[in-house]
């Protein structure tokens, strides 16, 4: 029994040796550079890797007819262990997409070969099929990104960071993106002037702590590019760490066919171990003469960004230039606490005319100091003006004038006084009323003599 099993085993040996399989490679029509164009060609290997030689070997393709995919050689015979290299030629339409565009899988805007169809190779009873696939090229990109919190900037490429971020930081993105399509068209093939309309723009952060999902869409002409910029905050509370950011700018072209591209960028958000900053500060007034005693006020609100809670937190305010300082001690902040603090200055009437700093500074551990803050106040000169009064004595027929100094301020907080006079006009005199008089017996006479004139002269015609 064992004998037979073992000579069928070594009979079923022999034949598979002698049994010729037909292997077809993988093919790829077109690159991602390639354009949508007609007679695009690649090539794939047909192997027998059988022990006996193959006749009349033909190869077809199963997919859409649009592609009119053919083959040189169509057909051929393969001996033992032979490799045909057979040249497959295609169309690539023009509403071919260049990326993935389900927004819901995980390669979304990735660039990538999509499945055509199926090649197959048949020798009479034996076959091999294998994927054809087709690409072309991506016209829609991002060019650059620029992004800006308080008073940093950074230009920004796929997969960098922005990094020595802190909380409580306004911040903006900026997407630069264009079209790649040349806007001279080449034989009515629609590889060149072609527009995106619209075009759809979209940032969101990856991480619910990073509040960001903004989008916003325009259309784009062919050789043409647009920005468009996003704001939003890194708020107090914000944890240290690496927030990701996606940008995806992504549209059909006028053809059909889907473009797009997808980034992502990093914000690096730092904590100091000990961070007390100064909000919502104002000076009030920032502009007064000095013709009499001023009071100033800075208002501010404190912010505990730091690591850790504070104990002993100083907050001071000085003006250096006229020996003036004012502190609030002891003040505690847990982590991400505020707390509302306000100082006030009285600035002595004479004070020098200049502009003037008051510092405001912030100091952890008492002593230690964490930030700083300057305001500028001016201080303008006080303008005398002279008030002068005029006064008639009628029984002497002498005149007074008194002049008292009125101060006058140009600043833009104070108004002016004007100079006033009491003193009789000449219209209020009896030599005025008298003028009037002969004026009047003047023009009655005139009146007169021209009527006479006017009735004589008829009867001198007579």
């Amino acid at each position: 029994m064992k004998k037979t099993i073992i000579m069928l085993l070594v009979f079923a040996v022999l034949f598979a040796a002698g049994v010729s399989a037909l292997q077809v490679s993988v093919g790829t029509i077109g690159n991602s550079d390639q354009d949508r164009v007609s007679n695009v060609s690649t090539t794939v290997t047909v192997t027998n890797d059988g022990g006996t030689a193959l006749s009349n070997v033909v190869m077809s393709f199963a997919g859409d007819s649009r592609y009119n995919v053919r083959f040189d050689p169509a057909t051929f015979d393969l001996a033992s262990g032979a490799v045909q290299t057979v040249t497959v030629t295609g169309d690539i339409p023009v509403s071919f997409d260049a990326v993935v565009k389900q927004s819901g899988d995980s390669d979304f805007l990735k660039q990538t070969p999509f499945k055509a169809g199926t090649v197959k190779a048949v020798s009479g009873s034996i076959e091999s099929t294998a994927d054809l696939n087709m690409q072309a090229v991506n016209q829609l990109k991002i060019k650059k990104i620029n992004a800006v919190c308080g008073d940093k900037s950074e230009r920004l490429d796929d997969k960098e960071e922005f990094e020595e971020l802190s909380p409580d930081m306004a911040c903006s993105i900026t997407v630069e993106f264009e079209n790649l399509f040349n806007d001279n068209d080449r034989d009515d093939l629609r590889i060149g002037d072609v527009e995106f309309d619209p075009v759809y723009v979209e940032v969101e952060s990856m991480d619910s702590d990073l509040d960001l999902d903004e989008d916003d869409d325009t259309s784009l002409d062919a050789d043409d590019k647009d920005e468009m910029t996003f704001d939003f905050e890194i708020e107090e509370d914000t944890e240290e760490g690496k927030y990701p950011i996606e940008i995806r700018v992504y549209g059909v072209d006028e053809n059909g066919a889907y473009h797009g591209e997808m980034w992502e960028v990093k914000f690096e958000v730092e904590r100091l171990k000990h961070d007390i900053q100064i909000k919502s500060a104002s000076l009030s007034p920032v502009q007064f003469d000095n013709c009499q005693d001023r009071r100033i006020s800075l208002d501010a609100r404190l912010v505990n960004l730091g690591k850790r809670d504070e104990e002993e937190v100083v907050a001071r305010a000085t003006i250096e230039e006229l020996g003036l300082e004012e502190k609030k001690s002891n003040i505690e902040l847990d982590e991400d606490d505020d707390e509302s603090i306000s100082f006030t200055f009285t600035i002595p009437k004479g004070t020098e005319s200049r502009v003037y700093t008051v510092e405001l500074n912030t100091l952890f551990d008492t002593t230690a100091l964490s930030n700083t803050k300057r305001f500028d106040f001016v201080v303008e000169k006080c303008e005398v003006a002279e008030d002068t009064t005029t006064a008639v004595d009628t029984t002497t027929d002498t005149t007074t004038v008194t002049t008292t100094d009125v101060p006058v301020t140009t600043g833009a907080t104070t108004t002016a006084r004007v100079r006033s006079s009491s003193a009789s006009s000449f219209k209020d005199s009896p030599a005025y009323i008298w003028l009037l008089a002969g004026i009047s017996v003047l023009l009655a006479v005139i009146v007169i003599v021209l009527l006479i004139v006017l009735f004589r002269r008829p009867l001198d015609e007579e």
